[in-house]
C-alpha cells in the first residue's frame, strides 16, 4: 500500500537521479576541467568562483535527494501505523502502546525536518 502514496512513489523515483540533475552533475564534471586555467576572459568573470558555486548547489540537491528519502521512509512508517489502528477495528489502544509507536515516527519526522531547514 505505502507505494502507491505520492511520497514513496517519488522515492522509488528519487533513487535514480532526475534527468535534470544528471545533466547538472555532467556540466559540472565538465566544467571542472576549465578549473585553474590562466585564460584572462575565465579569470575575469571568476570562473573558479563559479564552479565552487556550481557545486554547493550540485550538494545541496544531493542533500535534498537524501531528505526525500527519508521522508518516504517516514512515509512508510506512518502508513504502517494506520494499518496497524485500522485492523485494531473496535478494540482500544493503550494511550502508552500508542505513544511509543508514533513517538519514533515523530522524532523521524523531526529530525528530516530539522534537516530540511537547514539545508534551506
Amino acid at each position: 500500500m505505502a507505494a502507491h502514496t505520492p511520497i514513496a512513489s517519488a522515492i522509488a523515483a528519487s533513487s535514480h537521479p532526475s534527468f535534470a540533475f544528471s545533466k547538472l552533475q555532467d556540466l559540472r564534471a565538465s566544467f571542472e576541467r576549465l578549473r585553474g586555467l590562466q585564460i584572462d576572459a575565465l579569470k575575469a568573470m571568476g570562473f573558479d568562483t563559479l564552479l565552487d558555486d556550481l557545486a554547493s548547489i550540485c550538494d545541496a540537491l544531493t542533500e535534498l535527494d537524501r531528505i526525500n528519502a527519508d521522508m518516504g521512509v517516514t512515509d512508510s512508517a506512518l502508513t504502517m501505523l494506520l494499518q496497524l489502528l485500522e485492523s485494531a477495528g473496535e478494540q482500544p489502544l493503550a494511550p502508552q502502546g500508542l505513544h511509543a509507536l508514533l513517538s519514533p515516527v515523530q522524532q523521524r519526522l523531526l529530525t528530516t525536518w530539522n534537516h530540511l531547514s537547514d539545508l534551506i
